[in-house]
């Protein structure tokens, strides 16, 4: 890999809402770097989406019919479906570029608390299980490792037979857990690293065991120690050992990795550097 390419486009961080426009942060950042190729994507035609939800939620949340448009908790307006539009298109470029070239970055959050018949959680669609959706011969295992567990996520593996799903958090958030769901509770804060290394060892035996076409990696943040919803306690250089081991465990088994920068709730400027780091394992790694 000469340079990764990192999908993003100025519709994903419309100043509406902190969740959304703290994305232009990261990619200023980002901007620039030798070895970083920012990559503006296409919206997603909307037709795409028809088939993953329920058809009338899509519909509400395309014209922004109230409750179901804002059932994300995110206020519903033109600019807030644009950039989730946009984000979902870059989701599936991206996805292209990874099972092409090996490794990808998709600069965008928001996907894994949607539920089959609703947004949840500031997720408004689930642009995890799009990507088995719009590849059903393609088997997609995601890496969940935010802090909150992608019970959206954990809904579609029963409705996508191309679909598993592995979730370390230190908030459950409604996952019980399933045939193609394996969760893990962990507590860094109280316990340590060790468990929760323990736990990436695991995930990487189911993802041997399922060698999937291409992993799906929810980098999120918001599992660090000063983050106010964090839980999991995990330091910034947890955090960079945790991302090395999910990068190394995808050049190891030869499978190719599209990465989400997930959630984080610190101030902008603090969560653009610990996305940093995110993209410096992934160079560290497949650079």
């Amino acid at each position: 890999m000469k340079r990764l390419r990192v999908y993003y486009s100025a519709d994903y961080a419309p100043p509406v809402s902190p969740l959304y426009s703290r994305l232009a942060v990261l990619a200023d950042a980002l901007r620039g770097g030798e070895r970083v190729e920012l990559c503006a994507p296409r919206q997603i035609d909307p037709c795409l989406l028809h088939g993953l939800h329920d058809d009338k939620y899509i519909d509400h949340f395309l014209r922004g019919e109230e409750p179901l448009a804002s059932s994300q908790y995110i206020p519903w307006s033109p600019l807030v479906r644009d950039a989730v539009l946009a984000m979902l298109g870059g989701q599936l470029e991206a996805a292209q570029h990874a099972l092409t070239h090996g490794v990808a970055m998709n600069l965008a959050r928001g996907f894994h608390h949607a539920l089959w018949a609703r947004g949840s959680g500031f997720c408004a669609i689930n642009g995890l299980a799009l990507v088995a959706h719009r590849l059903p011969d393609k088997r997609v295992f995601v890496v969940d490792c935010d802090e909150h567990g992608g019970n959206g996520t954990e809904e579609f593996t029963h409705r996508l037979p191309n679909l598993y799903n592995a979730s370390i958090f230190g908030t459950r958030f409604g996952c019980l857990g399933a045939a193609r769901s394996w969760l893990y509770p962990i507590n860094v804060a109280r316990d340590g690293f060790g468990p929760y290394a323990l736990a990436l060892q695991d995930v990487a035996g189911h993802v041997e065991r399922c060698a999937p076409d291409l992993i799906l990696y929810q980098a999120g943040v918001d599992c660090h120690q000063d983050d106010p919803k964090g839980r999991a306690g995990l330091s910034t250089q947890q955090l960079y050992e945790r991302d090395l081991f999910v990068f190394r465990m995808a050049q190891r088994l030869g499978i190719p990795m599209l990465f989400v920068v997930a959630g984080g709730y610190q101030d902008a400027s603090v969560l653009a550097q610990l996305n940093v780091n995110t993209v410096r394992a992934a160079l560290d790694v497949f650079g």
